[in-house]
């Protein structure tokens, strides 16, 4: 679905997250502070009584919002608050099931927004996948497996991005024991050319390189250690380079990352979590940020989780929010722009 045409200064919405969690304490400091109000209209998905809750908590007795019906009615320089459902009692540093709950709703009705094109740009802070996920109401571990459901058609692929490394991550969160019997060629197929659509469009890459990594131990060895990248990896990557990608692997990932062979292309794709989560974490720290590619939006995250045990500390960081905020309006001029080009080279061939 085409997004609606969108005011000349962005709407960023703002999934709440658990709201006893790390979220919503990073969200309303990073608001409070200034900097924001010519540059984007922030629009909170969330409840006037976690903000209260939150607000009294960190003494930001100068922070101000504006509650609203619908995102058609925000207000420029104003937070604006769109009230998602209820919620009961919730304790700050604790998970429960009603926090799980309003964090399933809060992000679902953000999805909506975003996929109307109410908000230019989808921020979704952290939920506890242990509260979010119900196996009969939302039977999701988090949030990239519920937008692969529903925008089945778009195959939505987890990214992590910094300054010096981007990251997909082509399995996601399932366990260890599933990952091998979890790849087919169809997939890695269908993942490398997703990325390789989004850095062409969303990071203004005009030729992406990609590298690949392997499952096994070195690589698999040439058979020694697992069959995987000779009978399913090899192939999918002999088509892509026969249909003029440049694509590469597959490689072991420790020689890969300790090497320094990340630096030679756009993008890597590891096949499990860990195998992807670990290297960019070292090397990104709390400048990275998780972007969805593949949607008919944008949506990216901070690349943590709810750190129960940080709130309320001054360890909590602001960089990964704040580079989900900011690279993503970056994400989005591109995109605009990549778009743009788009439609006038198909008017001047007509």
């Amino acid at each position: 679905m085409e997004n609606a045409s969108s005011p000349e200064i962005p709407r960023v919405g703002f999934s709440m997250g658990e709201p006893g969690g790390v979220g919503p304490q990073l969200l309303l400091t990073f608001l409070e502070r200034e900097g924001w109000q010519e540059a984007y209209i922030p629009v909170i998905f969330g409840h006037r009584k976690v903000i209260e809750r939150w607000r009294s908590y960190l003494g930001l007795r100068s922070l101000r919002y504006h509650g609203i019906r619908h995102p058609a009615e925000v207000r420029p320089s104003h937070i604006n608050l769109v009230e998602c459902g209820e919620i009961g009692d919730f304790s700050l540093g604790r998970s429960s099931m009603e926090g799980g709950a309003f964090a399933r709703e809060a992000f679902v009705r953000a999805v909506q927004a975003a996929h109307a094109g109410e908000v230019d740009l989808l921020v979704t802070l952290p939920v506890d996948k242990v509260t979010f996920y119900d196996a009969e109401k939302f039977p999701y571990r988090g949030h990239t497996e519920y937008l692969r459901e529903r925008y089945a058609g778009f195959f939505p692929l987890m990214v992590m991005v910094s300054d010096i490394l981007r990251v997909a991550i082509l399995t996601e969160h399932i366990p260890l024991a599933e990952v091998a019997s979890s790849l087919s060629g169809e997939k890695l197929y269908q993942s490398i050319q997703v990325l390789y659509a989004a850095l062409q469009r969303d990071f203004a890459v005009p030729l992406p390189r990609i590298a690949v990594l392997g499952l096994n131990p070195h690589a698999g060895d040439g058979g020694l250690l697992g069959k995987e990248e000779q009978e399913i990896l090899l192939p999918v990557l002999q088509r892509l380079q026969e249909e003029g990608m440049s694509v590469g692997g597959p490689f072991s990932p420790d020689g890969f990352f300790f090497s320094g062979q990340y630096r030679a292309v756009d993008a890597v794709l590891a096949l499990y979590h860990d195998q992807g989560l670990i290297p960019f974490k070292l090397m990104a720290g709390w400048d990275g940020f998780q972007y969805t590619a593949g949607l008919p939006f944008i949506r990216t995250a901070p690349d943590h989780g709810v750190a129960y045990d940080k709130v309320g500390t001054e360890k909590v960081e602001l960089g990964s929010l704040s580079s989900a905020v900011w690279e993503g309006l970056s994400i989005l001029r591109r995109r605009r722009a990549y778009d743009q080009e788009r439609r006038l080279s198909s008017k001047e061939v007509l």
